[in-house]
Parts: structure tokens; C-alpha cells; sequence
């Protein structure tokens, strides 16, 4: 296994400015970057367990199912996961793959995190000894143009990663996508897609309080980079659908008048009563978005696949 690093260095002071501006905000905000911690990464994986919290259980059997629709096209190419995060998408899809087909693959993860990566380009070797493994150290706009391209290239980027971003970095993802990729590559898109608001906002409103923990873990993580005494007992969690947008929205709500202090700078944050801090959105799609994106990246969407329900979808694209 090689890993290559592309990421630039970025000291503490970096950090902390970044989440300031982002306080000092009208709305306040926090980036959700923050949210994983050692802590809130242990919170999410409870939260991908929970009964409410659906993505898992559709996902999972699609990207089995769609594995074995186009397992022809990944014969001969570099495969390359865009935030790959954990082994554990990728490696449903890969066993669903021939073997015979698997030993022709090279396997890109691309991913900030460089220990995530070690470990699971490890377990990754030892299910599929027969599959190269290039690691991509960056952040995954930033690394996509780093692939090599003297194969065909099966771009995949899953979990609904996408929602989480900012319509504009959405457009900016998608268009250099589309410019990256040549006439012979393909990309395989996960998207959750818009269903009954009340299944939504269930997911992000569980009933053991987990989400609610890990929205509010976040405060921790700001108290350890700039020094806040933020106490999380004086946020309530709140998320819900935002229709017009087509979003699930994560909040933090004061619930009191509340100045929170910073022993590393001479700054104080005022709260109201009621006030919030925006902390994440998660994009919900339509088949019309789908076209969309494909369209902004000059990309032609060539098949749908999604489970029974139409809760989740994995859009294939290829170059017009």
C-alpha cells in the first residue's frame, strides 16, 4: 500500500480562526468539520446503529446490488473513493465484485485523514490481497485531478457525502469533477433522496438522544481550540426539514440569555434566549437535482439505481 500526502499544513492558529469567524457570524455557525473528534466520531458510529437512522440499512444493499450491475466497467480501471473515509462502503462493493475483475483494479481512497486511511488500506489488503491500494492524502476537491489516468477511472463518491455541502461547493465539486474526467470515466453518486418529512427528521431526532450528544459535542471541540467555556446543558439539539431548500438542518439553541467567554482571546460570544448556532445541513435530492448536478459537471447521467422504497440512489454518470 502507498500513501501519497498533498496536504498543505495548517497550524492551530488556522483552526481557531476559522471556527471564531464562523461565531462571529450573523446567523453564529459552526463548521461541522468539528463534529469528529475522537468523541463525536464514536457518537456517529452509535448514530449509524440507530433504528431511526435509516441511511445504513439502504445503502448498504445497494451498493451490493449496483456493484454487480457494472462490475464489467471497473475490469482494467482505477478505482477512486472521494472521502473515503472507513473501509466499510467500499468493501461491501468490492465483494460483490469477481475476483477475477478485483485483480485488474487499482484502489484510490482519497481522504484528509492519513490514519484513517493506513487502517483501512490494512484491512482492506488483507480481505482483497489481490487489489493495489494508492492512497490520495487530501482533501477530495483538491485530490481528484491527483489519479492517475493511463486506466479508465470509476469515480465513486458515497454516503450522500455530497449533501453536506454548500450549494456552492457543490457546483464547484461537480464542475471539477467534470473537467477532470475523460470520455471513458465514470462516476458512481450517492445521494439520499427526499422522502416523508417525518422519517426524515426522525433520523436526526432519535429517541436514545444520540444525535442530539454528538450535535452538542461539537462545543467541546470549540472549548478545546479556543479556549470557550461553552456548557453544552445550555444548548438544546434541534433539527427539522427545511422544505424550501430541501435540507435537514442541525441547530444548537440557547436555552437561556447566556456570554460565553474565551480564556485565549478578549472575546466574548452574547446569546439570547432562542438564539442558534447553525452547525450542519444535509441535502435531500430529487431525481430533477440528480440531472442538475449531472448537467453542471457536462456529465450525462447514464442509470439510477435505488432500493425499493427510492430512499437512497446511486447515480451513474459518464462524460457527454
Amino acid at each position: 500500500m502507498i500513501i501519497q500526502n498533498f496536504m498543505p499544513e495548517i497550524g492551530e492558529r488556522s483552526v481557531q480562526e476559522r471556527i471564531l469567524t464562523c461565531l462571529r457570524a450573523e446567523p453564529k455557525a459552526l463548521p461541522s468539520v468539528f463534529f469528529y473528534d475522537q468523541k463525536g466520531s464514536e457518537l456517529f458510529e452509535q448514530i449509524t446503529k440507530l433504528e431511526e437512522y435509516y441511511l445504513p440499512n439502504v445503502e448498504i444493499p445497494l451498493l451490493s446490488s449496483t456493484a454487480k450491475k457494472v462490475n464489467s466497467e471497473l475490469k482494467e480501471c482505477n478505482l477512486v473513493e472521494l472521502g473515503s473515509g472507513d473501509c466499510s462502503k467500499i468493501s461491501v462493493f468490492l465483494d460483490a465484485v469477481p475476483k477475477d475483475i478485483r485483480e485488474t483494479i487499482i484502489y484510490y481512497p482519497v481522504d484528509v485523514s492519513k490514519d484513517a486511511m493506513e487502517k483501512s488500506g490494512h484491512i482492506l489488503q488483507n480481505k482483497f490481497p489481490e487489489i493495489g491500494i494508492h492512497g490520495i492524502n487530501s482533501d477530495f476537491i483538491e485530490g481528484m485531478d491527483k489519479i492517475p489516468g493511463d486506466k479508465n477511472r470509476f469515480f465513486c463518491f458515497f454516503g450522500s457525502t455530497i449533501g453536506n455541502l454548500t450549494p456552492a461547493r457543490t457546483n464547484e465539486f461537480m464542475e471539477r469533477l467534470g473537467n477532470v474526467m475523460d470520455k471513458n470515466d465514470r462516476l458512481l453518486l450517492g445521494v439520499d433522496m427526499v422522502k416523508d418529512i417525518n422519517v426524515l427528521e426522525r433520523a436526526y431526532n432519535d429517541s436514545l438522544g444520540i444525535t442530539a450528544e454528538f450535535n452538542k459535542n461539537i462545543l467541546r471541540v470549540a472549548n478545546d481550540h479556543i479556549g470557550t467555556d461553552f456548557d453544552p446543558d445550555d444548548f438544546e439539539h434541534v433539527a427539522f426539514f427545511n422544505k424550501e431548500l430541501s435540507r435537514i438542518e442541525m441547530h444548537l439553541k440557547a436555552k437561556r440569555d447566556l456570554v460565553v467567554k474565551s480564556g485565549l482571546f478578549e472575546e466574548r460570544f452574547i446569546f439570547k434566549k432562542g438564539e442558534t448556532i447553525h452547525t450542519e445541513n444535509s441535502q435531500k435530492y430529487t431525481v430533477q437535482h440528480i440531472y442538475d448536478m449531472a448537467n453542471t459537471a457536462g456529465l450525462f447521467v447514464s442509470d439510477i439505481f435505488s432500493d425499493e422504497k427510492n430512499w437512497f440512489s446511486l447515480a451513474e454518470m459518464v462524460k457527454k
